[in-house]
């Protein structure tokens, strides 16, 4: 018995990216049908090697799959285009809502908007990575619907913080990460382009709000423009709840909620702080391109309409600039735009006539839907699926602070004699450090320097 024991093979554990476990065995001898037969029943007793998370396949199209890039465009279409319309909402509460408080203080209501829809997400992706989806996806969507209905009661500068700023922002929060997390479930190949197809929802949306909006408030009001809106978003969301679903199973993803110890992979750090400084600037001209249109004597139906041609070259941004960073790597891509939203910000507030401030509203939409439709395609590329929402949730958390931050600063500055020169500087300075941060991070993922990442 024992030398039949020497002679039974051993089995061999191939894995690679791209294929299931393959199991390869060393020939053996085998004399008599009885131990032939034992022999077949061991080997089929032995247990195979578990399918690592890179040997899954994911569909990269298909009925189920659009049906999730659908209902993240919806997502998106509602939180960040509805946000992205902030300065529609600048501008009117300058004028007539709150007309005794500093833009600064005003800009304050949209930042923590845009801060809320990112700084929740490292709870948010870790929630989502062991299994909960349904309850804070439908709980946020309940958030942007009731804050929406509220904003017309609001009285009072603090009134308009609670539902404006965090209920809506919150429940921005709440939806949009888990949006963004669901499509690395569905698409690896073609990536970047179901992330530019979901992001050109934010396009839309910051293309239809403002408009809509514009005609609203001067037919029928600030009251039933705002529960329009919320009827809006009752349908959006209720598609979005309807076709957004998890497909991969479960793993164990090791640390605990916050689990610095992402931090140790040196190209996500730097990506975390790049995503960290950018947002110090690149937010700017989105919130403050309007105002200062007014301010340099244009008519205000120009500068409401500057929201949506900004956010019609976002939609065009992302999905142009989506498709070209599947074949040339995104981060390749996202350098570059970057670079272009910095280049923009200095520009800006040198623009004074129709002609000119809405070309720069257009080429700011182009490279920043660069960095809406991108921007989560290198971080899916820095780890399995096993906790991707936590490291989607972490960059997605910085952004938030650097969102929070950012639009405040540039109010500030806007009081100096240098007027929005001086925001310009200021924001297209910490653009350009973070489009450095994004190439330091692309150079230690990928040293070689024509490389597709």
């Amino acid at each position: 018995m024992s030398e039949f024991l020497s002679e039974i093979p051993v089995l061999i554990h191939k894995s690679s990216r791209t294929s299931h476990t393959a199991e390869a065995f060393r020939p053996v001898s085998v004399d008599t049908e009885p131990e032939k037969k034992k022999l077949e029943g061991d080997i089929e007793s032995l247990p195979s090697a578990p399918a690592t998370s890179d040997s899954v396949d994911f569909p990269d199209g298909g009925f189920r799959a659009w049906a999730v890039a659908f209902g993240a465009f919806c997502t998106y279409f509602t939180t960040f285009g509805y946000i992205s319309s902030w300065g529609i909402f600048q501008v009117y509460y300058q004028q007539v809502v709150l007309p005794h408080s500093s833009p600064s203080d005003i800009s304050w209501i949209g930042s923590i908007q845009r801060c809320l829809i990112f700084l929740p997400g490292v709870f948010v992706g870790r929630i989502f990575d062991i299994g909960h989806f349904r309850i804070p996806f439908a709980t946020g969507s309940i958030l942007i619907i009731t804050g929406t209905f509220l904003i017309p009661e609001c009285k009072l500068y603090w009134h308009f913080i609670l539902c404006q700023g965090f209920m809506i922002g919150l429940g921005c929060g709440l939806t949009y990460s888990n949006a963004g997390t669901i499509i690395t479930h569905w698409w690896k190949r073609r990536r970047g382009l179901a992330f530019g197809v979901a992001s050109s929802g934010s396009a839309i949306g910051g293309i239809f709000f403002p408009i809509v909006m514009r005609q609203l408030l001067h037919d029928l009001g600030f009251t039933w423009t705002c529960r329009l809106m919320g009827f809006i978003h009752i349908v959006t969301l209720s598609f979005a709840n309807l076709c957004l679903t998890r497909r991969l199973p479960l793993r164990k993803a090791d640390g605990g909620l916050f689990g610095f110890h992402v931090f140790r992979n040196p190209p996500f750090a730097v990506y975390c702080l790049s995503c960290l400084i950018t947002p110090l600037g690149a937010f700017t001209v989105a919130t403050y391109i309007t105002p200062s249109a007014v301010l340099a004597g244009l008519s205000q139906t120009f500068a409401f309409y500057l929201v949506a041609v900004q956010n019609g070259g976002s939609g065009l941004g992302a999905l142009i600039f989506g498709f070209y960073g599947d074949r040339l790597g995104a981060m390749n891509v996202l350098i570059q735009t970057i670079t272009g939203i910095g280049i923009i910000t200095v520009v800006w507030p040198f623009c004074r006539t129709v002609a000119s401030l809405s070309v720069v509203a257009l080429i700011y939409g182009l490279t920043a839907g660069a960095f809406s439709a991108l921007g989560a395609v290198p971080v899916a590329a820095m780890g399995g699926t096993a906790d991707i929402g936590r490291r989607l949730g972490t960059v997605n958390t910085v952004l938030g602070l650097g969102s929070l931050c950012g639009p405040p600063l540039g109010g500030l500055l806007t009081g100096t004699s240098l007027g929005y020169k001086a925001v310009g500087y200021f924001a297209g300075g910490m653009v350009f450090i973070g489009a450095f941060l994004f190439a330091l991070a692309r150079f230690l993922a990928m040293p070689k320097l024509w490389s597709k990442f």
